[in-house]
Formats: C-alpha cells, structure tokens, sequence
C-alpha cells in the first residue's frame, strides 16, 4: 500500500521499543508499529568502561568519528534505557555519537522515506484503521488528498464557552456545522444545534469531531487559544480530550520564543499565523480580519475589536444566536479559503516529500539537514557528533555591505546573484563531508579554506534541486518552486549554526568570505568599465546607468549581466581550477533611488533605501527596503507619512511643504487605527521586572481588567497617561509623542541632505496641537 505519514512517535513499554507511524492512504487511515527496532548510538571503539545500569549491546561496525576514530554501536531495549546510558558514559568520560537522533525519525531517514512511504506486509482493521506489524517501508511518490477541518470557539471574556463551529472539506464533500449553549436547545436548523449546557457542547462536538475523523485540523491560533480552551473546558467537566486517532490524547505545549505546538496521533495542526509567517507572508499584522481582506477582498462579520468586538459577541449569544452563529461559521470559512488561496497545504506537503521532515517538524531546518545528511554521512562511513559537543568558535562574518552614496539617484539598475551561497557551495564543492575529505583533489576558497572537489554530498544534491527548480518554474508549480528555495536558502544557515551537529567555523566562515570576494569583483569589474556603483549588499549591487532611452535600459542590463557571468567562468577556472556556478541577473530598474544619510550621523545608512519603480502594469509605485513602511512595529501614521514623502520626493515636489501639511492636520484627521503599535511579548507579562518596556506596561494594565487573560500579542497607544491598550478605548492621545517618535526620524532621513532642520520647520505647527 501506498500512503503518507502524518505522524511519527515512538514508545517505551514493558516489552520493549517501538515506533509508531500514522499516515493516510486512498484505502484510508493507516497505522504502523515497528516492534523490532533497537534505539543506537555510538562510540569509539578504544571506550573502556566496566559496566552500565542498563542492559545493551555493543557491536563492532564499519564506521568512524569526523576525527577518524573506528566507533562501535550501542544497541539498547528502550529510548529510555539510551537515555540512560548516555548520560553515564558522559559522567565516566565516554563521548557518544549521535545519542540525541530521534528514533523515529532515523528509522525512516535510512530508509530514504521523504513522507511519502511503500507499506509492504501483512495488515489488520482496528478500529477502522488499517494496522501494520513490522512492514517493510520504502521510500515512493504519493500525494496525499486531506480530510480538513477548520474549527473555532466563541466564548465570553471570561470563561464561558459559547459555541464551537466546524467546517469540514474533503473527498467526502463539505460540512458546517455550530454547536451552541442556549435555552432554546429543542430548537435545531441547517447548521445549529443548541444544547442546555456546556457539557452537553463539547459531547456533541467531540462525537462529531470522531465520525468526520480529520487529516488536518485548521484555524486561527488555534493551539494557543481554541484547543487551550477546550482541553481547560473538557477537564472541567470530567471529560477526556482526547481527539488524536483512536481516541488518542491531545498534547499542546508552548514553548518560549517559539509559540504553541499541539501533538497527537494522525492528525496534524496546522495554525495559520505561524503557517503563514514560515510561507514568508507579510501583512500589517496576523489578524484573522486582516489576512481575510488583504488576500481575500473580504473580512469577519464582526470587524471590530478588543471590548467592542466581545461586546456584540456577548450580545449575539444572548439576543442573537443565529446571527452568532454564522459570525462562528464565517470565521471557520474564512480559514479555509485563505489555506486555499495560498496554497499552505500544499507547500507544506511539498517541504515534507522534499526533506523528509514530517508536516509537524516542517519548520526546523537543523532538523531537515539531519534528516538529509546522516545517512549518507554514515554511507561514506562516517557518523556525526551529538549537537552538545559541537566546539562554536564564534560567528562568521556576514555578506560585504558596500559604503552607500548617500543622496537621490536616477536610472539605478540593481543586479542579483542567483541564489548566491547555494551556488558558492556548489561551486567550491563546500559540505561537512567535503571538509573532512579535503586532502582528496583538494580545491581551495579565496578565503584559504580547502575542500575535496570529488568526494562531497551536498553540491551534488543543490545542483539537483536547481534543476527540478527550473522545472518547477516552467510547468508553473510554484509550491515546489519555493519549497525548494527554502530548502536550498537553510543549508548556508544550519552548516553555520552552533545548533547543527554538522556546524564547522570554516563552513559558514568559507561561504561569507567567498561571497564577500566576489561581491568586490564584481565591483571592480564595472567600475573598471565606467559603471557608477552606488551600494552594494551581500549578493546585489547597485549600478548607475546613463542612458537617455530608457526603453533599452533591460537590454543593456543584460548585455552587462553576460558580461559578469562571463568574467567570473574565466576568473574562477583561471585562479581557482573550478567550474563558476555563479549566474549574475538583472532584477530591477530603480527611475530614482534614494540613499539616506545614517541616523548616526555617519556615512550612509546600509540596508535602508527607497526607490520608484515602474511596475508591470505601467504604474509608478515606490519600493522600500529596511525602512519604516515595512516594519510590523510601526504605526500606519508613520508608513502613510513615508509614503507620500517619497512620493512627494520622487515627483520632484518640496518636501518641506508635504512635512508642514501633514503634522498640521495630525491631531483633526488622524483615526485612531492609526496611532496602535502592535507588539509581541516574548514571556509572560509578570516576568519583565527590571526593564518595563512600553507594550508590556500596557498588557499590565489589560491584566487588571481581565487577570485570567494570556496574552503574548498587545495593541497599544501612547496616551498622555502613557501607553494604553487599544481595547480600553483611549482618547487622551499624545500627539507629540507620534510626532517626535513616529514621524521626525523619518522626515529627517530627506531633510538632513537638504539642510533643513525638522524642529525649525514645524515648531509652529506643533504649537497649535495644544
């Protein structure tokens, strides 16, 4: 049979180990138990020791450390047992090799299995689902058709639920249904039922929740807040919540700085803010209200927010349950379309069938890199070291940052290194395995570091990836596209994280410096033929061209592209005896580019510009990079000023009119919306003691209103008391504070250039605010 996992654990019993796989398949929902596999790691084969508490089995096998020391395997009962013996050979000196692989995940990474998985066996139904005893697994091409459902609460401000809606998509069709507290609860429609308590809610919920038996459970912070939520409600009542497979329990944990995880036996969650962050979205914030409009032109029933938006639920529930209803529906809609419409699933099925890494693990790119690179390290006869005895000797050096010619630029033309370290790699044949064979065919990187230019793994597998990237492109399927993208970008980051068991200085140190040479080439090369280069960074450099047809200006860009290409074949072969694998574009033609001096006072400011553009429609539009307008943590008044500042700039109007216009209407026409920051608390709000920072006063202060309450998110205004959260309806605002903070810096980054002080331009203007 031929089907997908979906999750992958495993268990200590009486008996021993094993490993569970659950996974769904067109014969439907599969479980696999591998009883007969023994958890292992290594160590050298000169270890001495006389005994251990636990009982294991050492074995002598054709492997070796990085340092070229014979190892030998310890096979033990239980993971626990592993545990065990790890940390007892550690207190008597013993190193061990890769005691920190989950199990789980190497059963199937030796296997080559990539989510996607052969079963051959014998097999069993229970419980309606098909069971597997120690069946062969190997690796296959299938793709899997989802049972989703979306699922969302509505409750008071306190700790009263009110409903609970579900809307299921699958091959079975389409499902909607709200279960809801109420009097009238003999009263039923279409999609409502009303019941006399909350008891009897979550019963039907969760019998209901069994019969549709979904893949994938959506919504929007689901694990912080729904299932949190329901898992406080059902313990309330004496109910088990238990909604993994066969009735299996439901695990959520939050982990500091990294946001809630939910756990349980086939069935994945997968909640949309951080799916979407991972994507690599980016909105004005992750409100369910804001994502909704901006990719689907439509919004929640109920808009507003904080009290007011508890208020009518509040309302709905005691006046209004049908009208509550559909708010509930609408909301599981709503996260169902905006999966649809980015194609979340699919680019996370995507990632898994290309780096092994299952739906749940998708987003740990050390992981990923484990998952691809040990068993191929230990077919070269290698095994790695255990992440905690990694030696990190500091941090490379990052990509070179040319001195930007701070002012206002016309017809700059940007060029783009093609994926710039995956191709360095490539190019100079850099991996783990490459470094320690580096005394074969011995290739060296313009920073001095040498490498093997035939035994490598790495290099050959990025070269394939650009490869099915290409096609990806060509038959327009963009979840591959960029699944590979993000797959090819974390190479270059996890060979330079202390995190990764494979992390070596000289890898990331390699990388950065060869990228930092070839950016300084590339420089000299077109200064050499009279090119104007204004900025460069990391992987794109900044040319200014003088032509008075700008109609030809992709033509000739592309003429120069060509010719760096070129000269980097010859330089590279010439200097360096390798194969260039470098590819130099044009990306883009900036009308006007504009360079800010640094807010230091010193030079230009790196990584900050703005530049007009013309898109493809025809239309102008200004293009920003490290400033205010995209940052999440500044106001919309501040991006609407940027904005039209350099509107104003570009269209060759003064500047210091649109300043004066605008601060003298602040106070009369700005609303509200556009004054909230939104800022994330990175710990609960009673641990920051010494250092009280703006966000956090204001949670403070929402926390005495509502003590229960969790928050990690916080809107907020500055008020003339200080900052103030948004659901408690400020009105007392401090203009001065949103001028001096918000829209000073940004008009000083033109006015300085021009001499102008902002104080002497707009004292009096401000002095009519009060």
């Amino acid at each position: 049979m031929q089907g997908f996992i979906l999750t992958a654990a495993y268990e200590d019993r009486a008996q021993g180990h094993l490993l569970k796989y659950f996974g769904i398949s067109d014969q439907g929902p599969f479980c696999v138990i591998i009883d007969q596999n023994s958890p292992v790691f290594f160590i050298e084969r000169e270890a001495k020791f006389s005994r251990l508490s636990v009982s294991y089995e050492r074995k002598s096998v054709g492997l070796k450390s990085f340092r070229g020391q014979a190892v030998d395997a310890l096979y033990f009962k239980t993971q626990r047992d592993l545990f065990t013996a790890r940390d007892e050979l550690q207190r008597l000196g013993v190193r061990s090799y890769e005691a920190d692989v989950r199990a789980e995940e190497r059963y199937l990474m030796e296997r080559f299995v990539n989510g996607s998985v052969q079963i051959d066996g014998p097999s069993k139904v229970e419980e309606g689902m098909i069971t597997f005893l120690n069946p062969k697994l190997s690796k296959t091409e299938y793709r899997p058709r989802f049972h989703i459902c979306s699922l969302d609460i509505e409750t008071s401000f306190g700790n009263d639920l009110y409903s609970i809606g579900v809307h299921y998509k699958g091959p079975k069709g389409e499902y909607k249904h709200v279960h809801m507290v109420g009097e009238d609860f003999e009263k039923r429609d279409e999609n409502l039922t009303i019941y006399p308590g909350e008891a009897e809610v979550l019963k039907a919920f969760y019998d209901e929740f069994i019969a549709i038996d979904p893949d994938i459970i959506i919504g929007w912070h689901i694990i912080g807040f729904d299932f949190k939520f329901l898992e406080r409600k059902f313990s309330q009542y004496g109910l088990r919540f238990n909604i993994g497979r066969k009735k299996s329990k439901c695990q959520i944990t939050e982990k500091k700085g990294a946001g809630w995880f939910c756990n349980m036996d086939g069935r994945v969650v997968v909640d949309g803010p951080p799916a979407l962050r991972a994507a690599f979205y980016q909105f004005e914030n992750f409100k369910l209200e804001t994502v909704a409009k901006e990719l689907l032109g439509v919004g929640k029933d109920i808009s507003s927010a904080g009290s007011d938006k508890v208020e009518e639920i509040e309302r709905r529930f005691h006046e209004d349950k049908a009208g509550l209803a559909k708010y509930n529906l609408l909301d599981c809609t709503l996260v169902h379309d905006i999966y649809e419409k980015t194609g979340l699933l699919n680019l996370i099925v995507t990632r898994t069938l290309l780096s092994g890494l299952l739906m749940d693990r998708i987003g740990v790119s050390t992981a990923a890199f484990d998952y691809f690179m040990l068993p191929k390290i230990h077919r070269k006869g290698f095994v790695a070291n255990n992440v905690i005895d990694i030696q990190r000797e500091g941090h490379a050096a990052g990509g070179h940052v040319l001195e930007p010619k701070e002012g206002l630029h016309e017809n700059i033309i940007v060029f783009d290194f093609k994926s710039l370290y995956p191709s360095i790699i490539r190019t100079f044949k850099i991996d783990p395995y490459s470094r320690i064979m580096a005394q074969v065919n011995t290739i060296e990187t313009p920073t001095g570091h040498q490498f093997s230019k035939t035994e490598h793994i790495l290099p050959h597998f990025i070269s394939i990836l650009f490869n099915k990237r290409a096609e990806a492109k060509m038959i327009g399927d963009q979840y591959l596209s960029q699944a590979i993208k993000i797959l090819m970008n974390s190479f270059y980051g996890v060979m330079g994280s202390g995190g990764s068991r494979f992390y070596h200085a000289d890898l990331p140190t390699a990388i950065t410096g060869t990228g930092q040479w070839i950016l300084k080439k590339a420089i000299v090369y077109l200064e050499d033929r009279g090119y104007e280069v204004v900025y460069g960074d990391t992987d794109s450099v900044f040319v200014k061209i003088v032509m008075s047809d700008t109609s030809k200006m992709e033509e000739k860009s592309s003429v120069i592209a060509k010719g760096l290409n070129e000269y980097f074949q010859d330089l590279l072969l010439k200097e360096y005896g390798v194969h260039s694998e470098l590819e130099i574009e044009y990306e883009k033609h900036y009308r006007k580019l504009y360079l800010p001096p640094a807010r230091s006072g010193e030079g230009g400011a790196k990584k900050r510009y703005a530049g007009l553009i013309i898109n493809k429609n025809g239309e102008r539009e200004i293009k920003f990079a490290g400033m205010e307008f995209v940052r999440s943590d500044w106001t919309k008044l501040a991006k609407r000023f940027q904005y039209g500042l350099y509107q104003t700039l570009f269209g060759g109007e003064e500047v210091k009119d649109y300043i004066q216009d605008f601060i003298k209407v602040v106070k009369d026409k700005v609303e509200l919306n556009e004054l909230i920051y939104t800022k994330r608390l990175t710990k609960d709000a009673s641990e920051y003691i010494k250092s009280v920072p703006p966000h956090v006063k204001a949670a403070k202060i929402l926390l005495e209103k509502d003590p229960g309450r969790s928050i990690r998110r916080i809107s907020y205004v500055i008020t003339r008391r200080g900052p103030m959260p948004v659901e408690l309806g400020p009105t007392d605002i401090d203009f001065q504070h949103y001028i001096d903070k918000q829209l000073r810096p940004i008009a000083e980054d033109v006015l300085r250039l021009k001499d102008i002080n902002f104080d002497d331009l707009v004292m009096g203007d401000q002095l009519t605010l009060f």
